[in-house]
């Protein structure tokens, strides 16, 4: 949850540290108010969240003026999905952070459940979600500042959480990035 992110962030920047690397590579997303909080978090009193329902009626989200300015990187990858992709888009339409890995999913809409009679469910796309800057991510997804694909070994490793981080080139890439900006 945002909030337990939150406390170890703070935790972190107790411990004096430097830059943060933000994994959300297979992360399947999570609920709107969780990212809204931690963008709200992270970045300066700007757009963070855009949504237009079915009737076209469009809600922004804004973040507060106290952010995080810190040197920060995002690692992604084709499962990186709904809610972790406008994660890394928002960041990376500020340049407030760098997006490592591969290219994400691309869901940009969102569903509401509807149960009928029989006790079946058909979910529905009721609206659209935007970037702040008003770019939509459906079938196109989050195009990373640095491009490093996993092979198929080292993607198993991930999704089932045992690649070693010296072992994750994405990961290493994301050091070198902050290392050479912080340098």
């Amino acid at each position: 949850a945002a909030g337990g992110a939150i406390a170890a962030i703070e935790s972190l920047l107790g411990s004096g540290a430097q830059y943060f690397v933000f994994d959300v590579r297979t992360n399947p997303g999570g609920l709107l108010s969780e990212l809204t909080t931690l963008l709200d978090y992270l970045l300066p009193g700007v757009d963070i969240f855009v949504s237009v329902d079915k009737s076209g009626e469009e809600t922004v989200i804004t973040s507060n003026n106290v952010c995080l300015d810190m040197d920060m990187c995002v690692l992604v990858n084709a499962d990186s999905y709904s809610a972790a992709e406008f994660f890394a888009a928002a960041l990376q339409e500020y340049e407030w952070a760098t997006i490592v890995g591969s290219q994400t999913y691309g869901k940009g809409n969102f569903q509401t459940a509807f149960y009928l009679s029989d006790g079946s469910m058909v979910n529905l796309s009721i609206g659209k979600y935007y970037t702040p800057g008003g770019k939509s991510l459906s079938e196109t997804g989050v195009t990373p500042d640095v491009v490093v694909d996993l092979d198929d070994e080292q993607y198993a490793l991930l999704y089932y959480n045992a690649l070693e981080q010296a072992d994750d080139p994405q990961f290493q890439a994301a050091i070198d990035t902050l290392t050479q900006k912080i340098s």
